[in-house]
């Protein structure tokens, strides 16, 4: 008896393995949008591992401008940096912590507080401060040499 082929049933199973392929492109490029494409690594019989995109990238000071790696846009002005760690920073009393917030960056990460000035602003005294896990910080223009020489100082 010649085998008879079923192409509807071929051409749906096609088009669930296209879908699933699709889906987990998304789940990769996701993933390399979060935790930067250096620190995703596909892994056999699971889809991805991601390391949190942790790579130290030195101090962050008071004054410098940063940005949120996850929001590239808009650069923030440090104005703290906290003794607390992400793990103990509530951000309201008895409320969520840092590392509660943000669970794909260390939870013993330092955590420094920012302000989104604006260009009309005449002081950041009364700006709204916001705390991120200092590891989801990348430091754009620094206020102060880095080598350890200040300014001004010869």
């Amino acid at each position: 008896m010649p085998m008879v082929c079923d192409y509807d049933h071929v051409a749906q199973r096609a088009e669930q393995l296209e879908r699933e392929g699709a889906r987990e492109m998304r789940k990769l490029a996701e993933a390399k949008a979060t935790a930067g494409p250096e620190h995703v690594t596909p892994v056999e019989g699971e889809i991805l591992v991601a390391d949190g995109g942790q790579q130290d990238q030195g101090p962050i000071n008071v004054g410098d401008h940063v940005q949120d790696e996850q929001d590239p846009d808009a650069t923030m002005v440090v104005v703290n940096l906290d003794t607390l760690q992400a793990d103990a920073y509530e951000i309201e009393v008895g409320g969520p912590t840092i590392a509660d917030l943000n669970p794909e960056y260390p939870p013993k990460d330092d955590v420094v507080e920012v302000v989104y000035p604006q260009r009309t602003d005449l002081n950041l005294e009364d700006k709204k401060t916001y705390a991120f896990p200092k590891g989801r910080l990348e430091v754009v223009s620094s206020v102060h040499d880095r080598d350890g020489d200040e300014e001004g100082e010869e």
